[in-house]
Parts: structure tokens; C-alpha cells; sequence
């Protein structure tokens, strides 16, 4: 019986890419390189006179190099996927059931096309590389027979990115120039660009319809692997249920008795009328007056005393008005 190895490393190890960031490809024994894409000419279209014109471009382009590059063509089989997914989106929001079907026939043909010819798509790249010595990874001691090449590690890769970008972008631009001259366009490849070049290279049967996440939701820039943990079933038997915790009891609270409503009692205002003395002073008074006037007749007016007793009522209930005093009439002269 032969017993299973653990499988400790992943197919990291087995490629040159230690990351592919800011819009540059680092490797493992420090180069940095761009990748630039280059448009595509029908040399065999041209006249005599614009094929010499561009032969002779392409060596003033060569003669003026003083740095390495590397020139890929790219052929793969035409993904049609996105353009058959489009029609089928027009052939749903056309109104005219005509046009629906003509869309929907050209959709057919196309897809029946791109599967018995077999068409392809050629892409032209241009990889300008900055060398390990020249961002400095790499010291006159590192080419001495029986010397092992230094690999990048992650505090040096910020390093050595910001000084192999300085050093490519001069190159980008000439090399960018001298493509013009010819009459041809150039561009550099994103991050996400250069990801899926080398995904597809290497899944050539995996790619056909697939879309790659962007780069920035990656959660980690390298798969580590991973050890097979024992099923939930074997731990479930192992364990052992403990007895809850009682919980601390909070100390009843008790309700203060409901205080009865007490209301002030507000005496109730009232006019009280006049002391009796006063009113025999007045009569006094009036009576001398028409002793001395015979004419002036004056009757008196004794107010009834009236109990003054206060009456106590709730707060709440609105006070009274207060009632009327009756005035005396005025003699009349």
C-alpha cells in the first residue's frame, strides 16, 4: 500500500511570472518588461515604391535600437463569442419581427463560419525588457562561475518596479516613434490585457468563451495550497456538550405604588360686598344732605350681607368668572 504524498507547491513555482502589475511584467530573477501591440499592414497590397519605403523603415527602426526586444505574433482561433451575444441582444430589442429574423440568420452564419473555417486572429506584440543588472538585482559577485542568480522578493519588488519603469518608458516612446514612421500603431498593454495574454497561452482549449476577472478583485496574487482537513463527522464525536452557564438573574424591580392625584385646592374668587358700617355712614351722610335740600330725595340702598364663606374646587376645573356686583343707583339731583 502506498501511501499519498501531500502536494505542497502549486504551478507558480513552475513559472517565470513573480507579478504582473502596473501595467508591467516583473519575473522571478528581476526583469521588468512592457509589452506593446502593434497594428497589423497588408505588405502584399502596397505598391512597389511603399513596400521599398517601408523596408527601409523597419531598418532605420532596427539600426537605432541600443536595448533588446522581443517581437511575438500571436495566432488564435477568432472568439466570435461577445459579437454572437450582441447580435442576440439587437434580435431581442428589434420591434419588427422581419428584421428579428433577418438578425437572427446572420447570427446563424456567423457562428456556423467561425466553426467550419476556422478563422484566426493574429496579434503583433513587441516586449521591451530592463534587464536584472540594470535595476539592480544583480551584482558583478551574482556572474561568477557556480553563482546562483538572485530571485526577487516582495520588499525589493516596489523597488525594482519604480526603477524599471524609469528606465522602459524612454524606450516605449522611441520604439512608439519609430512604428509611426512606418505607419503603423502602437500602444502599451494594461494589467488586465497582459493577464489575459498569458492565460491564454497557457489554457489554449480553456479560454473559448470565458471572461477573466478583473485583476483588482484578486484577493491574493498567488494560489498557496492547501491541506485536506478531516470530515465535520469524525469531530462531532469528540466533542462534548457542556452545560450552559446559568445567567446572572437581574434583581425584580418593584413598582413604586401609584401616588394619588392630589390637587390644590384654590379658593374660588368672589366679590365680597361692602362692611355694613360703611353703608351706615352713607346714610348718614345722605340724610344730612336732604335735611339741608328738601328737594333732594335720596333712598337709601342696603346691601344684603351675603356669607363669605370660601369654597374650595379642584385645580384642574377652570375657575369661574367672577359674578357681578350690583352698584347703588345715583341720586338723582
Amino acid at each position: 500500500m502506498t501511501e499519498k504524498t501531500e502536494i505542497s507547491s502549486t504551478t507558480q513555482v513552475f513559472l517565470d511570472i513573480f507579478d504582473i502589475t502596473n501595467n508591467v511584467v516583473v519575473l522571478k530573477n528581476g526583469t521588468v518588461s512592457i509589452v506593446l501591440l502593434i497594428s497589423a499592414m497588408n505588405f502584399g497590397l502596397l505598391a512597389e515604391q511603399e513596400q521599398d519605403s517601408v523596408i527601409y523603415s523597419y531598418a532605420a527602426l532596427l539600426n537605432s535600437l541600443n536595448f533588446p526586444i522581443q517581437i511575438v505574433i500571436n495566432s488564435k482561433t477568432k472568439d466570435a463569442t461577445a459579437y454572437l451575444r450582441l447580435l442576440e441582444i439587437q434580435a431581442q430589442q428589434t420591434p419588427s419581427q422581419a428584421k428579428r429574423d433577418l438578425i437572427q440568420r446572420y447570427q446563424t452564419f456567423v457562428g456556423q463560419l467561425i466553426k467550419e473555417r476556422n478563422v484566426l486572429d493574429k496579434k503583433f506584440y513587441v516586449v521591451i525588457p530592463a534587464l536584472p543588472i540594470e535595476v539592480g538585482m544583480m551584482t558583478p559577485q551574482t556572474l561568477l562561475p557556480g553563482k546562483q542568480a538572485p530571485q526577487i522578493t516582495q520588499e525589493q519588488k516596489a523597488a525594482v518596479i519604480e526603477k524599471g519603469i524609469g528606465i522602459l518608458e524612454p524606450r516605449r516612446d522611441h520604439l512608439i516613434a519609430q512604428f509611426n514612421r512606418i505607419g503603423l500603431y502602437a500602444r502599451q498593454l494594461a494589467t488586465q490585457e497582459i493577464i489575459e495574454i498569458f492565460y491564454n497561452n497557457y489554457n489554449p482549449e480553456a479560454y473559448e468563451g470565458q471572461q477573466i476577472t478583473d485583476s483588482q478583485n484578486y484577493t491574493t496574487a498567488v494560489v498557496n495550497a492547501g491541506t485536506v482537513t478531516p470530515p465535520i463527522a469524525s469531530q462531532t464525536s469528540i466533542e462534548t456538550t457542556t452545560p450552559a452557564m446559568p445567567q446572572p438573574t437581574e434583581p425584580p424591580t418593584t413598582t413604586a405604588p401609584a401616588l394619588e392625584e392630589t390637587t390644590a385646592q384654590t379658593p374660588t374668587e368672589q366679590t365680597q360686598p361692602a362692611p355694613a358700617e360703611e353703608n351706615e355712614v352713607k346714610i348718614a351722610e345722605t340724610n344730612k344732605a336732604s335735611a339741608k335740600d328738601p328737594n333732594l330725595a335720596i333712598s337709601p340702598v342696603i346691601l344684603p350681607k351675603t356669607n363669605t364663606a370660601v369654597t374650595n374646587t379642584p385645580a384642574t376645573t377652570r375657575p369661574t368668572a367672577p359674578a357681578p356686583t350690583a352698584m347703588p343707583p345715583v341720586a338723582e339731583l
